[in-house]
């Protein structure tokens, strides 16, 4: 089948989602920093860790 040359070439992907890096010597240990269901970092608020990006929280009382 032959092309046609007047067509334009399709759009390049969409860029792929931001992702923090991780960095496994600076956050050993610290399991907790990160969202269990979608590896996000979490982000300190008063008594609760949330992710921003999928909401999911953990709050003072699942740390004990």
């Amino acid at each position: 089948m032959a092309t046609d040359e007047s067509t334009p070439p399709p759009p390049p992907p969409p860029p792929a989602e931001e992702s923090c890096p991780i960095d496994s010597g600076a956050s050993e240990g610290e399991y907790w920093r990160w969202c269990p269901r979608c590896s996000h970092e979490l982000h300190n608020e008063k008594c609760k860790l949330r992710c921003p990006r999928c909401h999911y929280f953990m709050s003072c009382s699942d740390f004990d």
